[in-house]
């Protein structure tokens, strides 16, 4: 059984597109407990197509359009998922954490943002796999730059990087 994946991305590739929908559906189905999301720029993607409404039975409010990187996040939040976001304090940034914010207001959810200078670290860590690499969590990012990228699933890797994003940043995992 292969636990790992290398993924070599280019312009008009859906590689990586199609992954992150993949990765977000699955966290869907069933959410990991906590899920870090790292990375020096973000920016709110498109990451679930949902324009022939085909995932109304994971979120029936959803309407017929790209499903957002925010609201796939608060949805989880809600789920029951622990989300750590770790960016730079980047102008860039701000809309989105603001976005994010807007979505959990007033909500009792475990949404945490880490925000650190020297972060160069991208990648998204769940209970079963993580997707690490050269990609920023932006459109360029996931759609235009040429990028690399390995999507992990073997549980001692992911394990380690639950410790290492753990005792970098604190918070529960």
């Amino acid at each position: 059984m292969y636990t790992n994946r290398y993924i070599h991305s280019r312009l008009s590739s859906r590689q990586i597109p199609d992954l992150l929908q993949t990765i977000f559906v699955a966290e869907l189905v069933n959410p990991s407990q906590c899920i870090w999301l790292v990375s020096p720029w973000i920016s709110d993607i498109p990451v679930i197509d949902n324009t022939a409404n085909t995932f109304l039975c994971l979120e029936p409010f959803w309407s017929r359009t790209h499903i957002r990187l925010s609201q796939v996040l608060a949805t989880l939040a809600e789920r029951g998922s622990t989300i750590h976001i770790a960016t730079r304090p980047d102008s860039h940034n701000h809309s989105f954490i603001e976005k994010v914010k807007a979505r959990i207001e007033y909500q009792d959810y475990k949404v945490q943002f880490h925000i650190t200078e020297e972060l160069h670290t991208k990648g998204i860590l769940g209970d079963g796999y993580y997707l690490a690499g050269s990609m920023n969590f932006t459109y360029n990012g996931i759609t235009v730059n040429e990028e690399a990228v390995t999507y992990e699933t073997s549980p001692e890797i992911i394990a380690e990087q639950q410790i290492i994003f753990t005792n970098r940043w604190g918070g529960f995992a």
